[in-house]
């Protein structure tokens, strides 16, 4: 299996940091944060590429997807860090797939802004936009 996981969330990390403190980023989902804003960068999918495979048995690339979530106490501070993070997603070649406030159900005070980006990864962990 292709890893970038580290790589991606080190490349975005200062443009995120920029915006808000550097124990405020997390790439796992953290249930209750103790300070806002607030976001996280998962890697949520990792699928050998059909199109792109060799004859080999072995994986050559695979399509990678991601989800950024932005937790804030205002839409204005949600705007601000996603754009952040997608900053430095899209510099680094991942594709904007949708982004939108959704409901934040474990707590309704807060905006929750996600994002998801996909791109493609090979084995050197070189990114190709997808």
């Amino acid at each position: 299996m292709i890893d970038v996981e580290i790589d991606v969330f080190d490349y975005v990390y200062p443009y995120v940091t920029a915006v808000l403190p550097a124990k405020n980023f997390k790439s796992v989902y953290v249930p209750n944060p103790a300070s806002f804003p607030f976001a996280t960068l998962m890697e949520m999918d990792n699928v050998t590429s059909l199109a792109h495979r060799s004859g080999a048995r072995e994986e050559d690339y695979a399509i990678i997807t991601y989800e950024a979530n932005a937790y804030a106490k205002t839409k204005a501070e949600c705007r601000t860090v996603m754009n952040a993070i997608d900053q430095g997603m899209t510099n680094l070649g991942f594709m904007r797939l949708s982004a939108q406030f959704i409901p934040n159900l474990a707590d309704p005070q807060l905006f929750r802004y996600t994002a998801r980006y996909q791109a493609i990864a090979d084995t050197n962990k070189v990114i190709y936009r997808h």
